[in-house]
């Protein structure tokens, strides 16, 4: 494993396969709510505070874990200043994180959520996103449409996820994930206009 830091408050971790299989992580079924992930995860952190300093206690943290055909999974996490990020939700939408997973607070808080939202720019990389994950995606789904941009919503995602780092590595490329998703979840349902109510990963694959 590699650790690099990128930021004042961004690192990124290089993990090979060599690393997943000493822990016994396959990557193909990669689960970031599992106690061999879990751990990792922290064993990472107490690395990275011992190599580069960057102290994680008490920060929410934004993770992104992508696949890499060199490296195994390269990680980035930021910490994210609370104050400064959620000052107006405007400037929440217009600066919001890209990343792979995850809010976590506490060495004990689930690195795992029930719900993703995403943002993507543009209908044709709404369709083509949508083209692709429709058969890895079985849960369900929904497009809300506010100021221009498309914010696809996955409920109940547990389980319904068919390879996971083949699933995140596509969503990685075509949108940004949106951070405190209950939170942002209302604000759409106010603010936004509800596009496609049900199965609109199926919905927009088609075009």
């Amino acid at each position: 494993m590699r650790i690099e830091r990128v930021g004042e408050n961004k690192i990124r971790i290089f993990v090979s396969y060599d690393d997943l299989e000493e822990r016994d992580i396959d990557l193909d079924t990669f689960n970031y709510n599992s106690p061999e992930t879990q751990e990792l995860f922290w064993d990472l952190m107490e690395q990275a505070e011992l190599e580069l300093g960057f102290d994680a206690h008490e920060s929410q943290l934004c993770i992104e874990a992508v696949s890499d055909v060199d490296h195994g999974f390269v990680i980035t996490i930021t910490r994210v200043d609370e104050e400064n990020d959620f000052e107006s939700i405007h400037k929440f939408i217009k600066n919001r994180y890209r990343r792979k997973e995850l809010v976590s607070k506490k060495k004990t808080a689930s690195i795992c959520s029930t719900m993703l939202i995403y943002a993507i720019e543009g209908f044709d990389e709404l369709c083509a996103l949508c083209a692709q994950i429709a058969p890895l995606y079985t849960g369900r789904s929904r497009v809300i449409n506010h100021e221009g941009t498309y914010y696809l919503i996955l409920s109940s995602i547990e389980g319904n996820i068919k390879n996971e780092s083949r699933f995140y590595g596509i969503m990685s490329e075509y949108a940004d994930r949106m951070q405190n998703v209950d939170f942002f979840e209302g604000y759409l349902n106010e603010y936004g206009k509800l596009i496609v109510k049900e199965n609109a990963v199926e919905f927009f694959a088609r075009f």
